[in-house]
């Protein structure tokens, strides 16, 4: 099986799951509620899709049952989690360098702009 596409959304929240979304497998099969989740250590880890049983424990629904092939799963969400975290630091980045560049070229205008005649006005 080939894990053909990943979808996530990065959460901006001070809780530990850091990130929710889906994976598909040859094109055929999607799991969706996979989280990307923060421990106690700040380590992140990969939770797959679960429900709460009565007596409050969770059990996984949807999960890969070779050691193999889960950390094939998990490697390949895990870098999808960094690319995504990549590409919104830099876009941050971009917005700060342009925000940056209008407030020079707003300073640069005001200092260009015609100063008013200080002389003897009516």
């Amino acid at each position: 099986m080939e894990i053909t596409d990943i979808r996530m959304n990065l959460l901006d929240n001070a809780g530990g799951v850091k990130a929710i979304g889906s994976f598909s497998l040859d094109n055929a099969f999607a799991v969706r509620g996979m989280r990307v989740m923060e421990d106690k250590k700040g380590r992140n880890f990969v939770a797959f899709p679960s429900r709460e049983r009565a007596n409050g424990e969770y059990e996984d629904i949807a999960f890969p049952l070779s050691k193999e092939f889960y950390h094939e799963i998990t490697d390949a969400i895990m870098k999808e989690f960094h690319r995504k975290q990549e590409e919104v630091a830099s876009q941050a980045e971009d917005k700060s360098q342009s925000q940056d560049e209008s407030k020079g070229q707003e300073q640069t205008q005001a200092e260009d702009a015609p100063k008013p005649h200080k002389g003897r006005g009516r």
